[in-house]
C-alpha cells in the first residue's frame, strides 16, 4: 500500500542502535548496496528483494533527493518472484518429455533427468515472461526512530525486516507489540512488574 496517496494502512518497526553522525552518506551507501537487482530467467534464483525509488519500484538509480525528506528516509521495498502458471508447466513439460524420449528411442525418464527438464522448460517459460513485481513504501523517521512499513504482511515484513538488518547493520528492528511498546516508553518497576502480571483477555462471546 503507498505512503504517498490512497489508504494509510502501515506496520510499525522500531529501530535499535544509533543511526551514524555522518548518516546520509553511509546510509545512502548502505542503500545503493542493496538496490533491487533484477530477477534474470536463467538465473537459479526464483524470488529476490531490494530498494528502489519510493513509488516507483522501476526506478533503481537513487539520489540523495530521492531517499531523504527532511528528518526522514523514504524508500520501496521492491519483490520480484517468478510466477509460472501450473497448467503451463505441467503442459510443457509433458512435451519436453515427450520429445526426449523420441530422440533417446526410450519409454521411460530417469528422476533425474525429469527434474533436468523441468530446470530448462521452466528457464524457457522465464525467457518468454516477466516477473511478477510488488513494492511496498517506507518511511523511516529518524527523529522517532520508527519505520512505516505500508504493508500488513506477517511474511513480506519479516523478508523486510531482514534486508534491513542485512543493509543498516548493526541497526535493526523490532515490530511494535503492546509489550515492546511499553518498554520503549520506559515504565516504572512497578508498571513492569503490573505489566507482567497482565493475562491476555479474549473480548468474543460465543454463540449459544
Amino acid at each position: 500500500m503507498p505512503a504517498l496517496r490512497g489508504s494509510l494502512t502501515y506496520t510499525r518497526f522500531f529501530v535499535e542502535g544509533d543511526v551514524p553522525d555522518d548518516f546520509q552518506t553511509k546510509l545512502m551507501k548502505s542503500i545503493r548496496l542493496r538496490v533491487m537487482k533484477p530477477l534474470v530467467p536463467d538465473e537459479e534464483a526464483l524470488e529476490r528483494s531490494g530498494w528502489c525509488r519510493i513509488a516507483e519500484p522501476m526506478e533503481l538509480e537513487l539520489g540523495h533527493e530521492d531517499v531523504f525528506y527532511n528528518e526522514y528516509v523514504n524508500l520501496g521495498f521492491r519483490t520480484d518472484r517468478w510466477v509460472i502458471p501450473g497448467p503451463l508447466l505441467r503442459t510443457k513439460l509433458r512435451e519436453a518429455e515427450q520429445a526426449y524420449l523420441v530422440k533417446k528411442g526410450r519409454e521411460r525418464l530417469t528422476r533425474k533427468e525429469k527434474a533436468e527438464l523441468k530446470v530448462v522448460v521452466s528457464k524457457r517459460l522465464r525467457r518468454e515472461m516477466d516477473p511478477r513485481t510488488t513494492a511496498v513504501d517506507v518511511s523511516w523517521s529518524l527523529d522517532e526512530g520508527i519505520v512505516r512499513f505500508f504493508s500488513a504482511s506477517a511474511k513480506v515484513g519479516a523478508v523486510f525486516e531482514e534486508h534491513f538488518a542485512k543493509t543498516f547493520a548493526p541497526l535493526k528492528l523490532v515490530p511494535e507489540a503492546p509489550y515492546t511498546l511499553a518498554a520503549r516508553l520506559g515504565l516504572s518497576k512497578g508498571e513492569s512488574a503490573a505489566w507482567d502480571e497482565m493475562e491476555a483477555t479474549s473480548l468474543a462471546v460465543g454463540g449459544g
